[in-house]
């Protein structure tokens, strides 16, 4: 099973990106830091770019706003990347049920403390609620086009845009669905979430059983 890779051992990515994922993974550490410390809304901009020891101009070169800050995960890039190791003909859906497991197997326990806190935010702050299923819908152009590299397939194949909007909306559904509770083994209860609702996609959405 793949280990989970930090922000700069994606494998596939060009220099300038690998500079980029280490610089945001910083930014974000820092924050995090001090979001616990002092609370999201009191924690200035200013005062994490000072933490992370970059200028503002650079702190918005990377992050438009604070909240997208919150929002960045490198988990979304890390699965994409995995992908084609789990690939295994047609069957694109098993494959991405692979990498995510695998990536949330191997996560570090810094790593899995840094998504609850992330998580926390995203699920107490009314604005970075909001924006959440907007967040993950933007993967769509990637992944799509991620599997269509792999495939040897055009980005505006039918079946490849058919099968990536139904995981941006599984996935979408999933976070929706997940409890508040936060507590010790969340990232291990969302992904067995994420891994049913896949699944049920997987077999081809059957009927709900009905009863009498």
């Amino acid at each position: 099973m793949a280990r989970r890779r930090s922000a700069d051992e994606t494998s596939h990515m060009p220099l300038r990106e690998r500079k980029k994922a280490r610089a945001q993974a910083s930014i974000q550490r820092e924050a995090m830091r001090l979001f616990a410390e002092n609370g999201y809304e009191a924690t200035t901009i200013d005062e994490i770019s000072e933490a992370a020891e970059v200028s503002r101009a650079t702190f918005f070169r990377y992050f438009p706003t604070k909240a997208d800050l919150v929002l960045h995960d490198v988990a979304d890039l890390m699965v994409i990347d995995a992908l084609p190791e789990h690939l295994d003909g047609t069957n694109l859906i098993g494959a991405l049920r692979g990498a995510v497991t695998s990536l949330v197997d191997a996560a570090t326990a810094e790593q899995h403390e840094l998504d609850r806190q992330r998580e926390e935010l995203l699920r107490s702050v009314p604005d970075l609620r909001a924006r959440v299923p907007g967040h993950i819908a933007a993967a769509l152009p990637l992944l799509t086009e991620a599997l269509a590299r792999r495939l040897g397939r055009p980005t505006d194949d039918l079946h490849l845009l058919t099968v990536s909007g139904a995981v941006i909306g599984v996935a979408i559904a999933a976070w929706n669905a997940a409890a508040n509770d936060l507590s010790e083994g969340f990232a291990q209860r969302q992904r067995r979430l994420l891994d049913d609702a896949l699944s049920h996609l997987e077999s081809g959405l059957p009927p709900w059983s009905t009863r009498g």
